[in-house]
């Protein structure tokens, strides 16, 4: 995972797979960041091939602790596999792009 910062926003580029092995390292990095008063999170999953349902888990705590704490987190980049199951979960809604102040928690 690499976190670039640029115009007040703070990207994640993670890569490879969004799993059980994974999922712990990208849960504590989007927690760091919105603890330490990031105010836009985005996820970049251009480079992610393969999310399962503990990915998908963090990326919906990690929504939820943002706007707890008054920032937003959404996802970018999301395609084939990915981009699937965020859509056949209903995720897409909240996550993906400019979405990210609806759907869940709300």
């Amino acid at each position: 995972m690499h976190t670039t910062r640029q115009d007040g926003r703070a990207t994640i580029s993670a890569r490879g797979s969004i799993d059980l092995h994974s999922s712990d390292e990208l849960r504590a990095r989007l927690t760091e960041l919105v603890d330490a008063g990031e105010r836009e999170v985005v996820v970049d999953l251009t480079a992610v091939d393969f999310c399962d349902s503990s990915g998908l888990n963090v990326l919906v705590r990690a929504y939820k602790h943002a706007r707890a704490q008054n920032a937003t987190l959404s996802v970018t980049g999301a395609y084939g596999r990915v981009e699937n199951v965020l859509r056949t979960t209903g995720l897409d809604r909240f996550l993906i792009g400019g979405a990210a102040g609806e759907g869940v928690g709300s």
